[in-house]
């Protein structure tokens, strides 16, 4: 059966990339790459879902899952590195923390390392990462809606990316609805900074 919403996902994936990338590219584009990358990753991921779907061998599904299994990690954490650059440059310059300590969320991959034996601590952590990653997002995004209405709609995907996350983890990631939820919040982010962020 071919799995028509990771196809989907594929093209939604590519093309969040190739609209993050023309912020990467201009002023303040470090905030903006790891959302890049984070994106390209995305997109990888679910090219290596859609081949796993079509091949019936075992040998190339434990390759596909452990390329799933750190992608993810390696994704999450560009998003929180992201996020961190953007609390950093929300601040005044004399209340910024050095920009060194927005590389600290990529060591989530080495601490991963701690618990590679242990499935249920693995979930834990992947659950933890994301709910992180959406507190942060929802409070940062919430305050700058407070103050300026042109980050509405960045907020608006951030809710839908906590709808996702709640349906994947209620239905144990067996649904797939949680799926067409986090497509429409990757377009509605995209469509929020290119709102936000006129370039």
């Amino acid at each position: 059966m071919i799995p028509w919403v990771d196809i989907l996902l594929i093209f939604i994936g590519i093309y969040a990339s190739f609209e993050l990338i023309k912020f990467a590219r201009g002023r303040g584009r470090l905030k903006f790459l790891g959302l890049t990358i984070a994106a390209g990753i995305f997109a990888f991921l679910e090219f290596v879902v859609v081949l796993n779907s079509l091949f019936t061998s075992s040998t190339f599904a434990a390759i596909a899952s452990f390329i799933i299994e750190w992608g993810h990690l390696f994704c999450l954490a560009f998003i929180l590195s992201s996020m961190a650059i953007f609390i950093r440059e929300s601040k005044p310059v004399f209340a910024q923390f050095p920009m060194a300590y927005t590389a600290l969320p990529l060591f989530i991959v080495i601490s991963y390392f701690f618990v590679l034996d242990n499935i249920v601590l693995k979930e834990w952590l992947f659950f933890l990462y994301q709910a992180g990653a959406l507190i942060i997002a929802l409070m940062m995004y919430g305050v700058y809606t407070y103050r300026l209405n042109k980050y509405i709609y960045i907020l608006a995907g951030v809710v839908l990316f906590l709808i996702s996350f709640i349906t994947y983890w209620s239905f144990s990631g067996g649904a797939s609805s949680w799926k067409y939820i986090i497509s429409v919040a990757i377009l509605t982010t995209v469509f929020g900074y290119k709102y936000a962020h006129k370039y």
